[in-house]
């Protein structure tokens, strides 16, 4: 809960009359213990705060020697649960053929314990074990905060790596979690491009838009094309529209023909269609006269751009009425 404060006003009187101007606030009992109750809340939140954000750790020196059974320390500072003290140089004796912890307790004395949970659960500072005369193994358990960790925020590097963020002069933070603060995600700025700087073929950049606000690109890295396929009229290409929005890109009548097999009645039973190169592209042959002479099935076999290989063929079954004119083809 947040503290309630009390407003306070002096107490005045005018001095000619004795009458009283304005009522001063008084002092209560209530309103004292109110304010020594804040004060003592502050106080448990800092310590909470240094408790949980500082811990258990040494600033500076602490650092131990042994001479027979006598550890002896330098000078230094320390935290204990985020309390911090300053402790002078001093010395301990070591308890023979015995393990034990030396540490820094939340009174700010060094003192010695053969439990180890003891020992962390304070500020723990070296670890001894002893024969009967003297030291046999010397362990450095320190936490040590170095110092270069905390940084200012004008002192940070350029690349910022495994620092504080940088901050551009709109406040803003150019870095990237992968401690590159030049960098988005690995990218430099110059991987972005503007969309009116992007190159023709768009390879590996930004969508580049037409004057129309679409996009003729693929994702091949051709913007002249879609889908790698060439905007036009010709086999394998994207359809385009004639003005009644009917498609044309593979009409018939955009390629070179070709007709043979003439019968008695001046038909052709195969008609040819060939590209500008003069592959083939589609072959139509009539077959199955009836006995008025009109054919009934028309094959269409389609050509790949070799013009050898098959690639569709479709069968079509054409059906006359009494006069012989075409009423279905399906």
């Amino acid at each position: 809960m947040s503290y309630q404060k009390n407003t306070w006003v002096d107490h005045i009187i005018d001095p000619s009359t004795g009458e009283v101007v304005q009522q001063g606030t008084k002092v209560t009992a209530n309103r004292l213990n109110n304010l020594e109750s804040g004060v003592e809340k502050a106080h448990q939140l800092v310590e909470s705060l240094a408790q949980s954000v500082i811990g258990s750790s040494v600033i500076s020196g602490l650092t131990f020697i042994a001479n027979g059974l006598i550890a002896s320390w330098t000078s230094g500072s320390a935290y204990v649960n985020g309390v911090r003290f300053d402790v002078s140089a001093g010395s301990i004796a070591l308890n023979p053929t015995q393990g034990q912890y030396i540490y820094l307790d939340s009174d700010g004395v060094v003192k010695i314990t053969t439990n180890q949970a003891t020992a962390q659960a304070k500020c723990l500072l070296w670890y001894f074990a002893t024969d009967a005369s003297s030291v046999i193994t010397s362990n450095d358990r320190r936490a040590v905060v170095d110092s270069s960790t905390f940084v200012k925020q004008t002192e940070v590097a350029a690349n910022g790596a495994n620092k504080i963020p940088r901050l551009n002069s709109t406040g803003k933070g150019e870095f990237s979690i992968t401690g590159d603060a030049d960098t988005v995600d690995g990218k430099h700025a110059s991987d972005f491009v503007q969309q009116s700087e992007v190159a023709t073929n768009g390879a590996n950049k930004v969508l580049r838009l037409g004057a129309d606000g679409k996009a003729n690109v693929s994702i091949t890295g051709d913007a002249a094309s879609v889908g790698g396929k060439t905007v036009g009229t010709g086999a394998n290409q994207v359809p385009t529209r004639d003005g009644f929005g009917r498609i044309v890109a593979d009409k018939l009548a955009n390629y070179k023909v070709s007709k043979s097999g003439k019968d008695a009645n001046g038909i052709f039973t195969t008609v040819e269609y060939r590209r500008q190169d003069d592959t083939l592209f589609m072959r139509s042959v009539l077959s199955n006269p009836d006995a008025n002479g009109n054919y009934q099935t028309d094959t269409w076999t389609y050509y790949k751009a070799d013009g050898v290989t098959v690639a569709e063929t479709k069968v079509w079954t054409i059906t006359y009425d009494v006069d012989g004119d075409i009423i279905s083809i399906a």
